[in-house]
């Protein structure tokens, strides 16, 4: 990638389907220049030949919950200047039950934190020293999951990443850079179920729908909307904070 100190970069983990595919196209639309970051080549193209502007996105493929992965990550940036950081990177895996022996436990959280927790503060905390002072943002995409506590090993994760984001906007506030979490509830067309081995169904849908006060499920473009806000200037006074988008299913005072 051309260094380019005029056109700060917006860096989207998991960039190349669902929720991370949705908010990366966006803000091409939008006119930025982005990076897409993801472990599978053929899903990153395929983001990037949807885009009205694939000229400004960018891609790298590389494992970022490892911290080779990471040093790939920083290759593809070549010094560019970082305006936003949007961690869409995660999973639960295959759904296994994480088993009871020692062996079984360690593989099963392992897989979990790496996934969901590992995979936003490796890279994060390698590009902070190229994140725009006065502008920079971060968005971590958490889950409901996290906060109320249905999930084992990816419920603890999400509820690991909050903090890491409280923890992250108090390093980072006197720089003038904001960091927050999104916590979306259940989100249809997506990869995650998928993943797993396992389709959302009608009947899954239809479920999560009725435990929503708006009966319905969410969409990519209902996180990427708020995505869109919380990067933008006018979310400059908005940090440390936990924000849900569920529709409803899950009330936090």
């Amino acid at each position: 990638m051309t260094t380019d100190v005029s056109r700060p970069l917006i860096i989207v983990t998991g960039g190349g389907t669902g929720m991370g595919r949705d908010i990366a196209l966006d803000q091409t639309k939008l006119g930025h220049d982005v990076l897409i970051v993801g472990r599978r080549p053929d899903p990153l193209e395929e983001t990037r030949s949807m885009s009205a502007a694939p000229h400004r996105l960018h891609t790298a493929v590389a494992d970022i919950s490892t911290h080779q992965g990471t040093t790939a990550l920083l290759d593809a940036v070549d010094g560019r200047p970082v305006k936003a950081f949007v961690a869409a990177a995660g999973g639960q895996g295959d759904f296994k039950d994480p088993g009871t022996s020692p062996e079984e436990v360690d593989e099963a959280w392992t897989e979990a934190l790496r996934k969901n927790l590992f995979s936003a503060i490796l890279p994060i905390e390698a590009v902070l020293p190229l994140m725009v002072d006065g502008q920079g943002r971060i968005v971590l995409i958490g889950s409901t999951a996290g906060l109320d506590g249905a999930g084992g090993p990816y419920a603890t994760a999400k509820a690991a990443l909050s903090g890491y984001g409280r923890d992250l906007a108090t390093r980072v506030g006197r720089r003038g850079i904001t960091a927050n979490t999104l916590a979306p509830g259940f989100v249809a067309a997506t990869d995650f179920f998928e993943a797993g081995g396992y389709g959302a169904s009608a009947t899954m849908i239809e479920g999560a729908a009725s435990q929503t006060l708006v009966g319905r499920v969410g969409q990519p473009q209902d996180i990427t909307a708020s995505v869109r806000w919380l990067i933008s200037e006018d979310a400059g006074w908005v940090t440390a904070q936990t924000i849900t988008v569920n529709g409803g299913t899950v009330i936090v005072r």
